[in-house]
């Protein structure tokens, strides 16, 4: 008989908590009507990378990914499969360095990573000018990270 441990179905019922979360919140409106929502599934995957430190997570990226293309952006099928997949696997590569990198630094690369993520997810998304991509990237890196940011500060620390 499979049993699962606890600390899996903790896991499990995280995830199913953040997916709902993530499903649930509602949009942040800027410029000309174009919105933007803070990205629990990201920030998860971040405190996950720096929990358990296997690429299985680029997987469990990928389902997150499908989930979310198909409830949320069914126009756009399979781009935040390949993005959260891809942003999973740069975050799992900030774990190499841990003993070398400072924690203002990781915080750094975080934040990149987030940007590319955002970057790349409205590119293909809006055909508009780049510097109005770039805001809506940046502002939506900006309030992911700070969520990101405050968790771990007070709630889970990753290092």
């Amino acid at each position: 008989m499979f049993l699962l441990s606890n600390s899996k179905i903790n896991y499990i019922f995280a995830s199913l908590f953040i997916l709902i979360l993530q499903i649930n919140m509602p949009s942040i409106i800027i410029f000309n009507n174009h919105k933007i929502n803070l990205d629990f599934i990201l920030i998860y995957f971040t405190f996950l990378v720096f929990f358990n430190n296997t690429y299985k997570l680029i997987w469990f990226a990928f389902l997150f990914g499908l989930i979310q293309d198909l409830i949320i952006s069914v126009d756009q099928l399979g781009l935040l499969t390949f993005i959260k997949s891809t942003t999973v696997f740069l975050l799992l590569m900030i774990r190499g360095y841990d003993n070398i990198w400072s924690l203002s630094f990781k915080y750094l690369a975080i934040f990149l990573i987030y940007l590319f993520h955002f970057l790349f997810y409205y590119i293909i998304l809006y055909n508009e000018i780049f510097m109005f991509i770039f805001l809506i990237s940046f502002f939506q890196t900006f309030f992911s990270f700070i969520v990101f940011f405050f968790t771990e500060r007070f709630f889970l620390k990753i290092q």
